[in-house]
């Protein structure tokens, strides 16, 4: 199941995040071309390997610049964690199978 949601703002995203932690989303991931890199793990897991269970967009009025997703990540693994990453930055530095992956977030924003 895929939820997302327009929030507004840094508390925001921090409580989200928060909340999403609570729940279990407590592995921190970075977005590769290819790929996420689990930072606690220090392993790259591959988009077959992994699924977005909720994604949140936050609005940043003020600068549109900061405009980021929050995503909560299910591994094959069984372990969860997130993601928060940029809405339009490096948008063209990404493999079709990550873009899939992540719902294509970028375009729907």
């Amino acid at each position: 199941m895929t939820i997302i949601n327009t929030i507004s703002g840094y508390w925001g995203i921090t409580k989200m995040l928060n909340v999403l932690k609570r729940r279990g989303y407590a592995l921190e991931l970075r977005r590769e071309a290819t790929c996420l890199y689990c930072l606690e793990l220090e392993e790259w897991i591959m988009p077959a390997n992994f699924r977005v269970d909720e994604y949140y967009y936050f609005q940043e009025t003020a600068n549109p610049d900061a405009d980021r997703m929050l995503y909560a990540i299910f591994l094959s693994q069984g372990r969860k964690g997130f993601l928060i990453d940029a809405c339009t930055v490096y948008t063209d530095n990404i493999s079709p199978e990550m873009s899939q992956k992540l719902n294509n977030a970028y375009q729907q924003q």
